[in-house]
């Protein structure tokens, strides 16, 4: 595959994009350590470094190699992962918030 300059800057782009994601999902899920939000928050954050990734490579591979489809199934077992959580989270909120119990402690 040829570089062109297209190529570059979005290589480019996706790593300052990805360094970017995981920095911010560490600081979040410090700050936020203890609630639902802070959870929810890191893991996109951890899903939009693994899909900037994936971008990065398939501009730098091409579309159709062994290790574009490995990250294509992590990236699809991620988001599997986080809606479940998403799901058990909210029915102990929901339960908590039934019985009367405080939903988080700071």
């Amino acid at each position: 595959m040829t570089n062109s300059v297209g190529h570059l800057i979005g290589v480019s782009f996706a790593i300052v994009a990805s360094t970017g994601a995981g920095v911010f999902a560490l600081l979040s899920w410090g700050i936020f350590r203890n609630s639902p939000f802070g959870t929810a928050i890191a893991l996109l954050s951890i899903g939009m470094v693994a899909l900037t990734l994936y971008h990065t490579m398939l501009l730098v591979a091409g579309p159709e190699s062994l290790a574009l489809h490995v990250i294509r199934s992590a990236v699809n077992t991620v988001i599997a992962v986080f809606l479940g959580l998403l799901i058990l989270r909210h029915r102990q909120l929901h339960r908590a918030q039934s019985r009367g119990e405080p939903t988080w402690t700071d």
